[in-house]
């Protein structure tokens, strides 16, 4: 009995553990405009993962449009050319890089998921394979693009939003330059979303 409850304890300490460096490895890199933004390296990829976190004065029904209205994107996502709906869980999303790379893009299946105990929704995206899509041209697909937007409803009014994602842009393109935007991927598109909302 003693040895049995001497495991459970192990494994509960081990489980803390992990999940206390889980939260640990976030690293706040930004916090302006009451927008915060961490960064975390994964052990696998030597892209960094962001996290952004705002709260805005809206409802649910009037966030999700804006977010899901592809015709929108350019004017507050960060590097956004143009978006795609291309089915209901389908969504396209081409991004512009700098002179001399290519521009990325990625085909993201979404998924809206809701927690009712927590008043939370989550809108899951994870790149796919390229299907039937606009002509590639000199557009490069991104190896990966995967995260989320979550949405936790404080009142009828006012939402904390967490915009959490992590890329590989693919090709020829060094991770130290790669990451030097991916503080911004996260602040400047926060940072639009909150201006545009503010200014309803």
């Amino acid at each position: 009995m003693h040895s049995l409850n001497s495991f459970l304890l192990l494994l509960f300490l081990s489980f803390n553990s992990l999940a206390q460096e889980n939260t640990q490895n976030w690293h706040l890199v930004k916090d302006e405009n009451d927008i915060k933004v961490y960064l975390r390296t994964l052990p696998y990829s030597d892209y960094k993962e962001f996290r952004g976190e705002v709260t805005l004065n809206t409802n649910l029904e009037e966030l999700l449009s804006f977010i899901k209205n592809a015709s929108f994107c350019p004017a507050w996502r960060y590097k956004c050319i143009k978006m795609l709906n291309l089915s209901e869980d389908y969504i396209y999303k081409l991004s512009n890089l700098p002179w001399p790379l290519n521009n990325r893009y990625t085909v993201m299946q979404s998924q809206l998921q809701f927690e009712q105990k927590n008043s939370l929704y989550t809108w899951q995206l994870k790149n796919i394979p390229r299907k039937q899509l606009p002509e590639q041209g000199n557009t490069v697909q991104m190896r990966y693009s995967d995260g989320f937007w979550q949405f936790k409803i404080i009142n009828r009014s006012s939402i904390h939003i967490t915009y959490q994602m992590h890329g590989d842009p693919a090709g020829v393109i060094p991770a130290t330059i790669a990451n030097q935007g991916v503080t911004n991927a996260a602040f400047v598109t926060l940072s639009n979303l909150k201006t545009h909302f503010s200014s309803d």
